[in-house]
C-alpha cells in the first residue's frame, strides 16, 4: 500500500514537472529545430519558477516568436504578439494573461451567488464560458495581442 503510494506521488510530483507536453505552440518565424527545442527548454525551465507553469510557459514562448493557447481557463485560442518581443516579454506576457483572466473570471461569474460559486467549484462548471471568454480577449488586444479566431 504504502509502496502505491509513493508511486502514485512520485507519478503526480513528475506530471507536472514539464510544461511544454501540454502547450502546443506554433514558431512564426522560419525557426530551426535547434532552435525550436532550444527555446522549448529556455522556456520550460523559466515556466518552472512561475507561478502558473503552463501560462509561464506560453508567455516565453510567445515571447520568443511563436504563437501559444495562454494556459488560462478563459481560453484555449491561440495568441500571438502584435508587436516585436523585448527581453522583458515573458514577465510582461503572463501579468497580461494572469490579469486578463482574473478580469474575465470576475465579469463571467458577477451575479452568481454562493450557491452557484458552489456548483462550479463542485462539478468544475465554467459559468458564462462564451462572456469569460471575449471579455478576455476584449481585455487582451489593446494590450498588443492578436487572438485567433475560435
Amino acid at each position: 500500500m504504502t509502496k502505491g503510494l509513493l508511486g502514485l506521488a512520485a507519478l503526480l510530483a513528475l506530471s507536472g514537472c514539464s510544461a511544454a507536453v501540454t502547450v502546443k505552440v506554433t514558431p512564426l518565424r522560419d525557426q530551426s529545430a535547434s532552435q525550436i527545442e532550444a527555446d522549448r527548454a529556455r522556456c520550460n525551465q523559466w515556466a518552472k519558477e512561475t507561478a502558473v507553469v503552463t501560462a509561464g510557459y506560453a508567455a516565453c514562448m510567445i515571447s520568443a516568436g511563436y504563437e501559444a493557447p495562454p494556459g488560462v481557463r478563459s481560453t484555449s485560442q491561440s495568441v500571438r504578439l502584435a508587436r516585436t518581443p523585448t527581453a522583458n516579454d515573458p514577465v510582461g506576457i503572463l501579468i497580461d494573461f494572469l490579469e486578463c483572466d482574473r478580469e474575465a473570471q470576475r465579469e463571467a461569474e458577477s451575479g452568481l451567488g454562493t450557491v452557484g460559486k458552489a456548483i462550479r467549484d463542485y462539478v468544475g462548471w465554467s459559468a458564462n464560458a462564451d462572456k469569460r471568454r471575449q471579455v478576455f480577449v476584449d481585455c487582451l488586444k489593446p494590450r498588443g495581442y492578436n487572438i485567433e479566431k475560435s
